[in-house]
Order: C-alpha cells, then structure tokens, then sequence
C-alpha cells in the first residue's frame, strides 16, 4: 500500500489539474463565437429563411419533415439534433436495457428506439410510452384459430342439416399444435394475438388507398435511381400521400415491434429450461392461416424457405438456419410480416423486399444472436416503401450484402437496420445505408464493435455511373444520405428528401463510397453519420463527409478519435452548394483531412459550411494548389437587386473552418495560430459572403446551444 501511495497521489493530482482545466474551458470564450466576431457576425448571422416573395426559389416543396426549415434557420442546432439520436443508440438500446432488466413504463427497448429513430423523426405526433399490448398467454392452436375470425371466416360447417366431415379448423390446428411444449405454446399463441391486433391496424393504415395503387407503389423498385433528377413520374405516390393514415401504420408497426421483443424475452427465458428434453429440436411447424403463412421451426439446424407471397409470422427457437423467401416483410396483399429467431448462425436470402421490408405496410425481423449473413436484392435489411421495415439484430460478427434501397432506407416511409454488437460488415451497391429517399426515414444504427461500410464505387457493377466523375465512379447515395426528387428540371413533382442517418456507437470503423455519401443531402433532404469513438476512416470519392447541394442538410459529428476524412475528387469534407447546410465536426483526436479540390469549411452559392475540429494534432491536405480551409466563392448575382431574381441577395453565406487545438499542419502560407477573414471592403464582404479561416492553441466549440440563428 505503501508503494502505492504516490502513484494515487499523483492520480489525483492529474485529476484535479483536468477539472481545473475543464473549468477554465468553460468560462474561456467559445472558440466559434470567437471565430464568427472575427467576421463581425454572431451565430445569429447563420442560416436564412425563406421568404414567400423570393422569386424562383424552390418554395412550395411537399413531403419536407418538421425539423428541415428550423435547421435551415439555425445550422449550429444540427450538431444536437443528431447527437439526440446518437444518444438512443447509446442508451436506450444498452445491454441492459435491451435484456429486459430495466423497462420504462412497459414500453422495451426495442419499441422505444424504433419510435426514437423513426417513427418521431417521420410523424412527431406520437411518444415512447407504450404499444398498448393486451393478449394474454394463450395455447397455440386457440390463437391460431382467431385468425379465421378476424377475417370473419367459419371454423365450422353446416349444411343440410348436419356438420360437414370436413374441415374442421379446430381439431386440425389443435393436432399440428399438439407437439408444441405447453409453455413455448402460450408464449407463441400470445404473439399470434398480439400480431393480429397490428394487422388491423396496418390494414385501417391503407382503408382509403385502393389495393391496385398500393400494386402500383410496390412495383417501383427503381424509385432511388430515378428520384434525383426525377425520371419517371409515379402519381400513385402522391395519391396515396394523400389519403393514407399514417399514424395507424406507424402504431401497428410500434406493435409489432414490441410484441417480438415481448416474445423474445419469455423465450428467452422459457427455451434453456426444454433443451434437455428433445421436444423442440426437430419441431417445426408451418400452417397456412387467413392472415398468413405461420411457420414455427425448432432449435436444431433446419430450412425454411417461404413462397413469394412471404409469410404472417415466422418464430425460429434456434440453431443454425437457413432462410429463402421473403421472412420479416409485407407487400400489397400481406399488409404485416414478422419474423423472430432466436440464434444460431443463420444464412437469409432472398429478392425483393425481405428480411424487415416494410411495403405498404409493415415488415419486422428480430435475430437474437449468431453470426448471421444477410443477402437480398432491392428494399431489404431494414427498408420502408410507405411502409414501417425493421431488421434488428441483437448480437453477433454479421455481413449484409444488398443491391439497392436497404440497410435503413426509407420512400415515404421508415426503414431502419439496428444492430448492436459485433464486428460487422455492410455492403450496398446504392439507396442505403442510412438513405432517406423522398418523404422517409432511413437510419442505420450500429451500437459496437469495428466495423466496415462499403459502397461500391464501381459503376460497372452497380450501373449507377455519376456524370460528376465522367461515369468512372458509381452514384453511392449511402451511409448517411438523403435525397428528395428534384423535378423542377421536368415534370414539375417536386418532392423533399427525407432523413438518412447513419449511426455507429464505438468501433475502428471503415467508411468507403463514390459520390453523394457520408453525410450528404440534396434537394431538402437531411443525411448525417454521428460516430461515437474509435480511430475512423472516412473515404469517398464526392460530395461527401459533411457535404450537399440544392436546399438540403448534410453532417457529419465524430466525438472522437484519430480520423480520417478523405474525399478524393472534390465537394467535401464540409462543402456547401445552393443553400446547404454543410456541417463537419471531429472532437478529439489526432486527424488527417484530404481534399481534392473544394471542401473543408467551402461555401458556394449561399450556404452555410462550418469544418469545426476540437482538440488534437491534425494534418490538412488538398490535391489543388492554392487552397485553404474556410472559403466562399463570390457571385456577381449576390449584390444584384436589379435581376428577375433577387433571393441570392437575402441570406448571409459563410465557409468557416476552425480548428480549436493541438500542433497542426496546413497547405503552404497556413499555421497555427493564424487566423484570415476577407477583406471589408471586400465584394465578399459587401455581399454578406464571409470566409473565415482561425487556428487556436485551444479552447471549447459549444455545440451544445444553438443560441443562435434565425427565428420567426
């Protein structure tokens, strides 16, 4: 103890001299006040409003969601905003919630994050409380038989006086459910009820939509491709828009959620207790129901491959699986899909809308455990089409490979992938990855481990090829991106993007994409990644890593760790183009920032562009000579109040980077310690168009109040 004593002494010492300083950072002025005065602006100077007399400015927009206009107003709010989210991933889905041993007003885990990261994000109308649940443990086969009578189909027959030999639904349901363990029975049997409940209400979600529009709907698998620059026109998006009750589909997706979670905690606990006894190894149920297909499958290795037409519920008890067809997802005519495994290593594959694809309609999968692989090609692993799809998967080393329009993706709807543990690897040819197509939501939360994120920049594979890179490079829209359907090029259908974010809780990470990825939006849409800790490599080709154009939202916040951002072309890190909000902010950590042309704190054509890296020795890198962080690019239309156009010469456009710590180094002419502004009497300045470049020895970025921005 002895010999201790002076390393304790020592370690309180350290302490104390932290405190000291954390105490003297928070009364030191804050490092991006300090830079905005050296401009002559404050944070209210940020962002713009727009006006209903700004001639040819994109205003009448339908789709935009609640937050997009006020975060456009107050740029410094996006850090918060999305820390919010980052935040469920790190509380709300923490292991000892999920395992069942905490609980908030009976609502689990899964429920709340579902809502959180979603539903809240999409439809602000409702909270985390509660799914409303109210089955009780039922047999199986009693259970089974409701699903008749919820559609108001008979289960017994008479004619000419007597009772037909045939069929005769109960007997029959009781004798397959006659091998089911009595206590995995009433577990199962609450489930069945507690799924039906969530069917009705999917089913009221779409009472005023006519089932050859929702056909319509589904059929367009290519929606992501075509959006951009609004290809194709499909008026049945807008009819249904229009007349579909969403709040209803989001309750009977909530529900559903719940009522898996609910189930996966009593199996949990009920399975362990049977394994001795043999009745559940080689069990394996599959009964075709009114509502559905409903296939229970024991704890030994087994197939179960579904029809086209997917599957009402699937409840697999463990061991290593291998999954064909549809499992966890609804369709047109099968307006709820839900599947359950509990582990094992499981293989999934399939085509088109699987595996938590939620189609007009909503489609859930819960995997407990295992090293899973996932494969499928278009609107899978966690992808709403008007629609709720979740793919949550609770533990285990997992791979997800996927063509187009998954991985969390959303069209009107909400699509989330949540994985919370393991080494993982995601692989995505374009639409995912945390992709908010038009009107949706689509988020991608990682909780730990190192994992790797790809999207495949070959456009010989993917058959996305960017004219922005002469075709060499493939279109990504990936890993925190959002894009709306920019029609004022053709047909006029101007729609918003929605929400795209990716999340990634702790881990060495590998980030890889083309153009349009890793915090990105374009044309109202809103695409961020919030990376928690662990040394990151961030690699795109363009507009990426804090990056957009034409009236959108892209971020990237990375709390810690030594990280790479590397944009190889041009348009990032933190580029904005056409009334952007372009937000990048590194923490803590030794980083290394390359740049092949614009980016790194660059504004164009009225956006707002803050590159903002807190403590730690950083390197600054660009492929073009005579760059630097912190620039706006001058137009002669911002001090021209004679054109037919006059909305350039309204808002106030900044480039800003700062660095606020740490011994770095910069492109020639640039050092620590320097700071540059343009010149009074500048045109830049003259037009409200102020690039800002400060190095500080040290100092606090305070993202944690907005204060600041325009308001109403």
């Amino acid at each position: 103890m002895k010999r201790a004593a002076p390393f304790f002494l020592f370690l309180c010492a350290l302490v104390s001299a932290r405190g000291a300083r954390l105490e003297a950072d928070s009364t030191a002025p804050d490092a991006l006040d300090e830079a905005l005065s050296a401009a002559g602006l404050t944070r209210a100077d940020l962002g713009w409003e727009a006006r209903g007399w700004w001639e040819r400015y994109p205003q009448d927009i339908p789709y935009k969601l609640r937050h997009f206009d006020d975060l456009c107003a107050e740029p410094t709010a996006v850090v918060p905003f999305i820390r919010v989210m980052g935040a469920t991933l790190a509380q709300t889905l923490a292991p000892e919630m999920v395992s069942g041993k905490k609980g908030e007003r009976g609502a689990g885990a899964l429920f709340r994050a579902v809502h959180d990261l979603g539903v809240n994000k999409r439809y602000g109308a409702t909270r985390a409380f509660s799914a409303n649940l109210t089955a009780e443990r039922t047999p199986l086969a009693a259970a089974l038989l409701e699903t008749w009578r919820a559609h108001g189909r008979s289960t017994r027959f008479v004619s000419f006086g007597q009772e037909s030999p045939y069929p005769v639904v109960e007997k029959e349901l009781e004798r397959i459910c006659a091998g089911v363990p009595p206590e995995v029975s009433g577990i199962l049997g609450k489930l069945v009820l507690d799924l039906l409940d969530a069917r009705d209400w999917a089913e009221r979600a779409f009472r005023s939509v006519d089932l050859e529009t929702r056909r319509q709907i589904a059929a367009r698998l290519d929606l992501g491709a075509e959006e951009t620059d609004a290809l194709e026109y499909e008026p049945a998006m807008d009819d249904a828009a229009h007349a579909w009750d969403e709040a209803s589909l989001w309750y009977a997706g909530l529900k559903t959620v719940e009522a898996l979670d609910v189930a996966r905690l009593a199996l949990a606990d009920t399975i362990p207790d049977l394994a001795g006894s043999g009745s559940i190894g080689k069990l394996h149920l599959s009964i075709e129901t009114p509502s559905g297909l409903i296939v229970v499958d024991g704890t030994g290795r087994g197939s179960i491959d579904l029809p086209e037409s997917g599957a009402f519920l699937v409840v697999d008890l463990g061991g290593d699986d291998r999954y064909s067809g549809p499992a966890g997802a609804s369709s047109p005519t099968n307006p709820l899909g839900a599947a359950l495994d509990l582990g094992g290593d499981d293989l999934y594959e399939a085509a088109d809308g699987a595996f938590g694809a939620g189609i007009t309609g909503v489609g859930v999968l819960v995997d407990a455990g295992g090293h899973d692989r996932y494969r499928a090609r278009t609107l899978g692993e966690g992808a709403g089409h008007f629609g709720l799809g979740a793919l949550l998967d609770l533990d285990g080393n997992d791979r997800y490979e996927l063509g187009y329009s998954g991985q969390g993706a959303g069209f009107f709807g909400i699509g989330l992938l949540v994985d919370l543990s393991g080494g993982d690897t995601y692989t995505l040819w374009s639409d995912g990855q945390g992709f908010g197509g038009v009107a949706g939501v689509g988020v991608l939360a990682d909780r730990t481990g190192d994992d790797v994120y790809e999207a495949v920049t070959d456009p010989a594979v993917t058959g996305r090829a960017s004219y922005h890179s002469e075709l060499n490079i493939a279109v990504s829209d990936a890993q925190g991106c959002a894009m709306g359907r920019r029609g004022d090029g053709s047909d006029g259908h101007s729609w918003a993007g929605g929400l795209g974010g990716l999340l990634d809780g702790s881990g060495n990470d590998r980030y890889t994409a083309g153009n349009w990825a890793q915090g990105c939006g374009y044309w109202f849409g809103t695409g961020f990644i919030w990376d928690g800790s662990g040394d990151d490599e961030y690699r795109a080709n363009g507009w990426a890593s804090g990056s957009g154009a034409h009236f959108c939202i892209g971020a990237v916040v990375d709390e810690s760790g030594d990280d790479l951002h590397s944009v190889a072309q041009n348009w990032g890190p933190a580029f904005g183009h056409d009334f952007t909000v372009a937000v990048l902010y590194d923490g803590s950590g030794d980083d290394r920032y390359e740049c092949g042309n614009e980016g790194v704190g660059h504004s164009i054509n009225r956006s707002v562009a803050l590159c903002l890296d807190g403590s730690g020795d950083d390197h600054y890198a660009f492929l073009t000579g005579g760059r630097r962080p912190g620039l706006t690019n001058f137009d002669a239309r911002f001090l021209d109040r004679k054109a037919t156009s006059v909305y350039w010469t309204e808002s106030t456009s900044v480039g800003l980077f700062l660095d606020a710590g740490g011994v770095d180094e910069y492109p020639a002419g640039l050092e620590d310690g320097v700071t540059r502004v343009d010149d009074a009497e500048s045109d830049n300045a003259r037009a409200r168009n102020f690039g800002i470049f400060m190095d500080r020895a040290g100092g606090v970025i305070n993202l944690d109040r907005p204060l600041g921005g325009h308001r109403r």
